[in-house]
């Protein structure tokens, strides 16, 4: 690890001296104006063409005066910009095998994977969750932070949280994408803090594409279609035009097992199991009522010599009777796993396997890779000259997606588990059933001495030969160790116990109901409607557009299981057997379930009766709306002429509403008095809206030009007073300037204060659960062995916090109650360390937050024209230097943020029931964590700095004389990361820079990106010659270490290595009506670096390191699929 650590830091000096010298001789010789594209980045030269050294259309109206540039709403007489900017055409989207737009996206160094279709096990929507979205993020600043355009205008969002589903994009219809990468709020107003995606739209297109193309792996699965069409038309002569487009798409599902790198992974026994839990059944006991360590090691005598069973450990069962165990323990300071008397399937990691601590595991052999997806799209723009200075102009685009995903099995344990009544009373029924309801039975029929049952006759379905297979006597009814029966084994276990006529409980992971899945249908439509045109006498421009999208997402929720109705069939007689329903005891209507074989613990739960399955699932029904209006008004032009050129400038306005409604199925409502699902959190239904008035006014000042090294010198200022119903009135800006000493060289930069306002599910999101890890673990028990940065210890274990422990305890033991922390307390509890911990917590938005702010200032320079030697007169360089600093971020607050302010002398001097105690409910039972209340505040922030550079180099080689037919050209994209630092709370969690590393966790993020690479680089060459052309695609990303490393430079835990995948394009232009393209994706079929791995990790050396995780792969970052083929063509008509 220190090795790849110090290597990493070698490149990272050896580039960031590569960027400084270039940067240098960039002001040395100059640089070129700041382009639209800072360079097109997508240049391809036909043999015999000159090549194309203009700038392809701007994202805005084009006038007579100029060209609108994205970043500003001024038309300009060129395309230069004060901010870097890259564009990127619709060839990076067609020459892949991939055709969703931030897989191609993601390869520009300046992304950051966000949702991708790699995000396969999400199954619970909520406002601000929508499975199987993909979503695109700058700067790792998060999805919300950047802004999506379609031509200019903001499209319309997928969830709570703002974010647009790229999947709604109509890909078909897209001619480029420019992209700003820093603060753009004075421009384009909230959410544009770490850049803006402008997708522009075709325009002005006549006749008929059709396009179509298929990608496959010769290893099978997740096989891609598309097929699109356009249609376009000119009106009236010129006056009007209009243009139509569809598209379907399909991505086919990809298993984890239908690739070779994930099979092996499965048999490592250095990577864990991908089930959180095995598929058996156990049974368990309180902590507090353990079973007798003598009795339950004499069931194991192969255990090693001295050391004891731990005796609350979850006991599970062998299809024989025998029993068995699957836990660990420490004796004397060594660790000891205790895999004993197992008598299953091992199949050498394909379902089951034992991992390097000596444990058995558990892998998902129907685990989804890559999501399946289906999308319809359609698409229609027009406009139509009505005067001579008034234009119609209308758009509207409509997308169907349908994503599915997969989960683990349905599991009912711990909390969720059953407790079975074990005791001599007489059973009178289900306690979950209605003392109404038909199937609550009673063991004993009713007599003329109702408060006496023993000389009750007993109900003949419990004895001999009745329905429920028991023997009890004929008078008395049973007892309820009758009425649940139990191994002779397990009976001796459970009479051991300190109170033997305590409940016991059976758990139970169910694989025979079928695995938990989600299936999403997104619809997304928006319509714009409205004018633009010239005010006669001026080269004055205005537009009025008003806008209406919204975005339905409909969730379904399979595999599911009713933990009413589990429970209800599980505490009937006999666990069950024989049960049958009725809702309703009338003649008509009535409502069954039955379960034949009944739920019983003690035999596989794939051998339960198929009627089993309706009568206990519950799946679910969720639904987000969301809808945003908009009426926005523009003007722009030209004021008067200074000396130095004509002062132009530009105002407008905007109106936006954006509301929310997010309606929960009533089974999941949290607050409800039922508990009515596993395995997904109960929340509430969500609804709020946002409104907000902008105005906004722009500058273009010519000060000096035609002087001695100074060609040009402009500046660029914006102002925009946004007034919130939720923050009031704030207020961004912008201070942009250019300097272009030489025809051939350009500086730029600037200084731009840029804000987010909270969104619809940071301010309205109902009281919602989560499971989440605290990485300081469970302050409260005395065997935490957890060590937070700047904190320590400071948890009730006396031994690592011997200053404050008493004091934590006795905390902890006013929140539990008497009763539950004598309960938790007990003498019986384990002394094993035990680290990070997930609870629930109970998620709730905040009506008091305040916006976030981002300062940004950049600093660049651009060489272009250089020299009209035909090896320099297509080159062009941009350097441009960045700088973020974002404050009062808003992120979800952290259970270790109340826990450090609950529990810390540093936040509770005088340890005190304080407020964020007071948020941390224990069982007054048993004095275990129930849940935690958070919200969102105000407290993250971000810092993030780097280099940009971008090279576009063309030649044509007979222009250079050289003996070769066709044309070469090539291009560069690289950033250098400087630093990356983050906290999602500046009181209680330090600021840490994770640059170089694969952080920030998603517990030290500000709903910012993982992966902080020090430098990424995109490279394309593409060497053309005639109607044929072919490129390599090269993306580079270098040695990088884990997130452990951010804070602790000696950690054990690997990181990934330098990765290089490389790309192979095709083209050729069969006629002028027919285009062929084809590829090879992942070239050479590079694998997938193993991260997060365990450096010192040896089979066998008995220390309890628990292996790499169970995704050891990051299928964000590194390419998961494999070699990749496509092949597309293009009908013109």
């Amino acid at each position: 690890m220190r090795e790849w650590s110090m290597r990493m830091r070698a490149e990272g000096r050896a580039v960031y001296g590569l960027v400084l010298m270039t940067t240098a001789a960039s002001m040395a010789f100059g640089a070129a104006p700041a382009l639209a594209q800072d360079v097109d980045s997508e240049t391809e030269l036909d043999a015999g063409e000159e090549p194309d050294t203009t700038m392809p259309d701007a994202s805005g109206p084009t006038t007579e005066r100029g060209i609108v540039v994205t970043g500003s709403r001024i038309a300009r007489p060129d395309y230069t910009a004060t901010s870097p900017i890259v564009t990127v055409d619709a060839d990076l989207i067609e020459q892949s095998s991939a055709v969703s737009l931030e897989a191609n996206l993601n390869k520009l160094p300046q992304f950051s994977p966000a949702l991708t279709q790699f995000d396969t096990a999400d199954i619970q929507p909520n406002a601000n969750s929508t499975p199987g979205a993909s979503t695109i993020s700058l700067r790792q600043l998060g999805s919300n932070r950047n802004l999506v355009l379609l031509d200019g205008r903001r499209a319309t969002p997928i969830n709570g949280t703002g974010v647009i589903d790229i999947n709604s994009i109509p890909s078909a219809a897209i001619q480029r994408v420019e992209i700003i990468t820093g603060g753009a709020s004075s421009t384009y107003g909230a959410d544009a803090v770490g850049g803006v995606v402008n997708f522009i739209l075709k325009e002005d297109f006549t006749g008929v594409d059709f396009d179509g193309q298929v990608s496959f792996s010769p290893q099978g699965g997740g096989e891609e279609y598309r097929l699109s069409a356009i249609v376009g038309s000119s009106l009236d002569g010129g006056q009007g035009s209009v243009l139509l487009g569809m598209e379907y798409y399909k991505r086919e599902e990809l298993l984890r097992s239908d690739r070779k790198s994930y099979r092996e992974a499965r048999a490592d026994p250095f990577v864990r199991g991908e089930e959180f839990f095995l598929s058996e059944n156990y049974l368990s006991t309180a902590g507090s009522n353990p079973f007798d360590r003598a009795l339950l090691n004499s069931y194991f005598p192969s255990r090693p010599a001295g050391v004891n069973i731990p005796n609350s450990t979850p006991i599970y069962f062998n299809p024989d009777g025998s029993l068995w165990v699957n836990t660990s323990t420490t004796a004397n300071g060594t660790y000891h796993p205790l895999l004993l008397n197992y008598k299953g399937v091992l199949d050498d990691g394909v379902t089951r396997k034992i991992i390097d601590t000596g444990l058995l595991e558990q892998n998902n052999p129907d685990r989804i890779l890559s999501s399946p997806q289906d999308r319809y799209s359609f698409f229609a723009k027009g406009d139509y000259e009505v005067a001579p200075w008034a234009t119609f102009v209308g758009q509207a685009y409509f997308a169907r997606t349908e994503t599915r995903s997969l989960s683990f099995n349905t599991v009912l344990l711990g909390s969720t588990g059953t407790d079975i009544p074990y005791n001599d009373q007489v059973y009178t029924g289900s306690p979950y059933a209605p003392e109404t309801a038909s199937f609550r039975v009673s063991s004993v029929l009713p007599d003329g001495t109702p408060n006496d049952l023993s000389d009750n006759p007993t109900n003949p379905d419990f004895m001999a030969g009745g329905r429920y297979g028991l023997n009890c006597g004929p008078t008395g009814g049973c007892t309820n160790k009758q009425v649940f029966p139990v191994p002779a084994n397990i009976a001796a276990l459970l009479d051991s116990r300190p109170n033997p006529n305590a409940p016991w409980t059976a758990n139970y992971s169910l694989d025979a109901f079928g695995r938990r899945g989600v299936n999403t249908f997104n619809n997304t439509f928006q319509m714009q409607l409205g004018f633009e045109g010239e005010i006669p006498g001026t080269d004055f421009t205005w537009d009025v557009i008003a806008s209406h999208g919204e975005t339905v997402a409909k969730t379904n929720l399979v595999g599911l299981v009713s933990i009413e109705r589990f429970r209800t069939i599980l505490t009937s007689p006999n666990f069950g057997r024989n049960f049958f329903a009725l809702g309703n005891n009338g003649a008509r209507y009535g409502a069954t379930a039955s379960c034949e074989t009944g739920l019983s613990p003690f035999i596989v739960n794939s051998a339960f009766s198929a009627d089993c399955d309706p009568a206990t699932s519950a799946d679910l029904q969720f639904e987000n709306r969301i809808v945003q209006d908009l009426v926005e008004a523009n003007l722009q032009g030209g004021l008067f002429e200074l000396p130095a050129g004509q002062l132009r400038f530009a105002v407008g306005g905007q109106y936006r509403k954006n509301s929310i409604e997010f309606t929960s199925d009533s089974s999941a409502f949290e607050g409800s008095s039922f508990y009515e699902t596993t395995t997904t959190f109960p929340q509430a239904s969500t609804e709020g809206s946002t409104a907000v008035r902008e105005l906004y006014g722009e500058l273009l000042v010519p000060v000096l030009e035609g002087l001695p090294l100074v060609e040009e010198l402009n500046l660029e200022l914006g102002y925009r007073m946004s007034d919130y119903d939720s923050v009031g009135t704030i207020g961004t800006y912008k201070i942009n300037g250019e300097w272009a000493p030489t025809s051939w060289l350009r500086f730029r930069g600037g200084y731009q204060k840029a804000s987010r306002a909270p969104n619809l599910g940071e301010l309205f999101t109902a009281r919602t659960n989560q499971l989440v890890l605290a990485s300081d673990g469970d302050p409260c028990a005395p065997e935490n062995g957890t060590s937070p940065l700047q904190y320590g210890n400071y948890s009730a274990n006396p031994d690592l916090n011997p200053d404050s422990a008493a004091q934590v305890r006795s905390l902890c033991e006013q929140l539990m109650g008497a009763d539950g922390a004598a309960a938790y307390y007990s003498d019986s509890r384990t002394t094993e360390l035990i680290g990070s911990q997930f609870f629930t917590s109970l998620l709730a938005g905040a009506d008091e937050l305040q916006e976030e702010t981002a300062k940004t200032y950049t600093i660049g320079a651009v060489i272009s024209d250089l020299s009209s030697n035909p090896w320099l007169d297509r080159l062009r360089l941009s350097v441009d230097y960045y700088n973020i600093h974002l404050t009062d971020g808003i992120s979800q607050q952290g259970i270790d943020s109340v826990f450090r302010q609950c529990f810390t002398r540093e936040f509770n001097p005088n340890f005190e029931l304080n407020n964020a105690c007071r948020r941390i409910e224990r069982d007054s039972a048993n004095g275990t964590q129930q849940v935690v209340e958070v919200n969102y505040d105000n407290q993250g922030a971000v810092k993030t700095s780097g280099v940009d550079v971008q090279l576009d180099w063309a030649l044509r080689f007979a222009d250079a004389e050289l003996p070769l037919p066709g044309a070469i050209s090539l291009n560069v994209n690289f950033t250098y990361l400087d630093e990356f630092a983050t906290t999602p709370d500046q009181i209680a969690i330090p600021l840490t820079d994770y640059a170089g590393t694969l952080g920030p966790s998603a517990a030290n993020a500000v709903g910012t990106q993982s992966g902080s690479y020090r430098w990424k680089l995109f490279t394309r060459l593409n060497y053309s010659v005639g109607p044929a052309s072919v490129g390599l695609q090269w993306q580079h990303k270098p040695s990088i270490d884990s997130v452990e490393a951010a804070t602790n430079e000696t950690t054990n835990v690997a990181g990934a290595p330098a990765y290089d995948l490389f790309n192979l394009t095709a083209r050729y232009e069969l006629m002028d009506s027919i285009a062929l393209r084809a590829g090879i994706d992942n070239l050479f079929d590079a694998d997938p670096p193993y991260v997060g791995y365990f450096t010192d990790d040896v089979i066998g050396d008995g220390t309890p390191r628990f292996g790499r995780a169970a995704n050891p792969y990051n299928p964000s970052q590194y390419d998961v699929l494999g070699r990749r083929f496509y092949v597309g063509a293009t009908v013109s008509f």
